[in-house]
Formats: C-alpha cells, structure tokens, sequence
C-alpha cells in the first residue's frame, strides 16, 4: 500500500494529461470504474514493482554490459572496467564520485547510469550484478 501511496501523486498527473488530451482531441472521454480498478491499475502496479526492485544477473567474461537511463547495479563478485561516454562516466553514489572510463567498478558501492550513451562495463571475468532498470548484454 506504501507503494501505491508513493506513486499515487503521478498517477494523477498521469490521469490529468490523459483527460486534458482526449478533450483536446475530441474523442470519447467515457472511462468506467471498473475498467481503472480491474484494468488500468493492475498494469501501472505491476509497471511500479517491476522497476522497483533488483534483480541478480550474471555477466560472462569479455561480454559488454551496456545500461539504459536510470539504470542502477551494484556489483556482487568478479571484475569489471567501466565504459564511459564523452559525456562522463558512471555515478557513483556510495563515494560520491564520478567513475571514469577504463577504471575498475568497485565491488558492493551503489552505482548509477545517468544517460542511455554507451555507458557501462566490460566484465573481466563472471560478474555477478544486482540490477535495476534495463540494461542490454553484448
């Protein structure tokens, strides 16, 4: 429910735009009770809890792990050497600092991946990652 609380703000937002555009449109605007509570909310909740938590991944040796906007991971066990872009590196939120590229991914420290640009890392050898967001493996 805490859940729900939190996101409940957006979700109005959301339902505001949503009536303001089909007006401005002139569409139907008719969106029944039922169709919200059985429908609509159960796809934005299962949206919210689906990227509100971390997930285990393993990445093999030598593979790219190339992280979309927002993305978050935290490395578990193995090595890995940051990918940065012309824009920066990978924020690292534990330290407070900016990882370059080519420097090691310290291991158990909150990192954060601020624009989809290429940033990421290139494992050393397997690499257990807790993640969160979507992220792509080459």
């Amino acid at each position: 429910m805490k859940l729900m609380n939190k996101f409940f703000p957006i979700m109005l937002i959301a339902a505001i735009i949503g009536t303001v555009t089909v007006l401005a449109t002139g569409e139907d605007p008719v969106i029944s009770l039922s169709y919200l509570n059985e429908i609509f909310m159960p796809k934005v909740e299962t949206k919210i809890k689906e990227t509100a938590v971390f997930t285990v991944a393993t990445i093999e040796k030598s593979k790219t792990f190339c992280a979309k906007e927002g993305c978050e991971f935290i490395l578990r066990g193995g090595e890995a050497s940051v990918i940065a872009s012309k824009n920066g590196g990978i924020s690292d939120v534990t330290d407070g600092v900016d990882l370059a590229d080519k420097t090691a991914v310290p291991p158990n420290h909150h990192l954060i991946v601020p624009r989809d640009d290429g940033r990421g890392f290139t494992a050393s050898t397997d690499v257990i990652i807790m993640v969160k967001g979507a992220y792509e493996v080459k």
